[in-house]
């Protein structure tokens, strides 16, 4: 992937009177599974994203030009931007490098042609999601049922083994750790969660988060007979620590998870994206 060139012209590095400039990226080699998109940022604030359109196909040099046109910026404004390329579940830069944005220009400090949006009639962050590893847990055969507490019904349940695997890293999931939940008279169940993983290049990564476990109507007395419903829907806000220099980009990330526990077969799995 290559920008910022005469074949391939882009805002690097100037000062510009167009309010709305073009981006152009070009690909090698061609494949009509490639697409692109620019992340981008505007002075500092939350990443936002847009799609870049195919404009050629040069079949003799195998490549492909995609072109993205920024939406129009205040004068005065820094615009920070990097393209990402994907081809089939893969992409470049990878997750680590899409958390830098290595390109920039700056619009001319003169005032602005349009008035600003009112407030209430746009969106000022908007949030994209970026997956990074799917996780697989075998959970230990029976539920520790601590029962009804001064703070709710408490159920401990920890994980046994597991793995995770995606973009990020592959790794181990290390039995044991914190996996307590305490379900309210609602029936929500709220997670307190600290687990480690060793990667497959042996790095130690913490996995610290809690969340909410949806159990139903009738759940305390439903867990007090063990009558666990089919399937857990599983919401959790995520942090990961580690002091392993390959992986440390992952302390600055906040991250989700998405899941679901199956109490039948003491399994639970899930997607953790990060929020970008």
């Amino acid at each position: 992937m290559w920008y910022a060139t005469p074949d391939a012209p882009a805002p690097e590095g100037a000062t510009l009177s167009d309010p709305g400039p073009q981006l152009t990226i070009g690909l090698r080699p061609a494949n009509p599974s490639n697409s692109v998109a620019v992340q981008y940022r505007v002075d500092g604030r939350g990443a936002q994203n847009l799609d870049a359109l195919l404009v050629s196909n040069d079949y003799q040099r195998d490549t492909q030009h995609f072109r993205a046109r920024f939406p129009t910026f205040y004068a005065g404004e820094a615009v920070e931007y990097l393209p990402i390329a994907t081809c089939a579940g893969r992409r470049v830069p990878g997750p680590r490098e899409a958390l830098m944005f290595p390109s920039s220009f700056k619009l001319n400090p003169k005032p602005p042609t349009r008035p600003r949006p009112e407030v209430s009639k746009q969106i000022e962050f908007p949030a994209r999601l970026e997956h990074l590893v799917y996780v697989r847990a075998s959970l230990a055969p029976e539920p520790e049922i601590i029962g009804l507490t001064p703070t709710g019904f408490v159920v401990n349940w920890p994980p046994i083994g597991g793995r995770l695997e995606g973009p990020a890293f592959q790794a181990t999931v290390i039995p044991g750790g914190e996996h307590e939940t305490t379900v309210r008279v609602d029936g929500v169940g709220v997670l307190a969660v600290r687990v480690s993983v060793r990667t497959d290049d042996n790095a130690l990564i913490s996995f610290r988060y809690t969340g909410t476990v949806e159990y139903g109507e009738n759940a305390i007395a439903r867990l007090r007979a063990k009558d666990f419903p089919r399937t857990l829907p599983v919401r959790t806000e995520i942090r990961m620590l580690t002091a392993d220099p390959r992986y440390q980009w992952l302390n600055r990330l906040q991250c989700i998870g998405v899941g679901e526990v199956l109490p039948a077969i003491a399994f639970y799995h899930y997607d953790v994206y990060a929020i970008c």
